[in-house]
């Protein structure tokens, strides 16, 4: 049975996320931080679909408002049905675990139009090797009101990871981040040179994303230094790091990896047109 889960069902929600702690980890940031009944104008609430066995949840599939899917499952008999929802659904990013993805994947593929197929690691930091840069200033943006944060964001998404979005998006998505949900730039000589931010936590874990450095910029140093910095404030909350990296991207590889993370399994991301 699969049917639109409510706030009502929240127990049994968190229930299932603690079970699939890392692997759902969007979901629990976004339903702690929003909930679970859909308010339309909220970019991070969706449309969430449980997937039972009798009276169990096996699985759940949820439809952001901002454009992506992120479904998790423990019951292989949830694909056929999260695949035909998915179908009649339009979305932009279908992401999370390949084992998960692929299976949904295939079941989909001759219906939507793919734009990219990014195979990635998911790793996660254990034994954090830092790594610091002298002279290199840490903007918090959170607590930052800087219409030139907003323009050094919007430039990311659209050369860093080929993103159109409006100035307005990026104020929307900033107010919307949680306490948790760290979001810093690096300057270096009162220049803004690359970013990260925690994208999404659990009770355990805290997921590094939106890492980026300025084209000319590249090469020094500065992914390395803002990802160990991230670390670090995470590691203080008494938390482990995670990320995800397009397999082909050796540079931010092997700085990952000179930090200490190690390979947990494999990550799909796919973005549809």
């Amino acid at each position: 049975m699969i049917r639109l889960l409510t706030q009502a069902d929240e127990k049994m929600i968190l229930e299932y996320l603690k079970r699939n702690e890392i692997a759902t980890s969007f979901l629990y940031a976004n339903i702690i931080e929003f909930g679970i009944d859909n308010i339309r104008d909220t970019r991070r609430c969706a449309d969430y679909y449980g997937f039972f066995d009798g009276e169990v949840l096996k699985g759940i599939l949820p439809f952001y408002n901002l454009g992506s899917c992120i479904p998790h499952y423990e019951d292989d008999e949830a694909i056929p049905l999260f695949a035909e929802l998915m179908k009649d659904r339009k979305f932009e990013f279908l992401l999370g675990m390949s084992k998960v993805i692929k299976p949904l994947y295939e079941k989909i593929k001759g219906h939507k139009e793919i734009w990219e197929y990014d195979e990635s690691y998911y790793f996660i930091n254990k034994a954090f090797k830092p790594f610091i840069l002298d002279e290199i200033n840490f903007i918090n943006v959170n607590e930052i009101n800087s219409e030139d944060i907003v323009d050094f964001i919007v430039d990311a998404r659209a050369n860093g990871f080929n993103q159109t979005v409006t100035r307005e998006d990026i104020r929307e998505t900033l107010a919307q981040r949680g306490k948790e949900e760290e979001f810093i730039i690096a300057e270096k000589n009162n220049k803004m040179v690359a970013q990260a931010c925690v994208q999404v936590y659990t009770h355990r874990t805290n997921q590094i994303g939106s890492v980026y450095t300025i084209k000319e910029e590249r090469g020094k140093g500065y992914c390395k230094a803002i990802v160990s910095q991230m670390c670090t404030r995470i590691i203080a909350r008494g938390k482990v790091p995670t990320l995800s990296v397009k397999k082909n991207n050796i540079p931010a590889v092997k700085a990952y990896t000179t930090l200490g993370f190690e390979y947990y399994d494999d990550y799909l991301i796919v973005r549809l047109n």
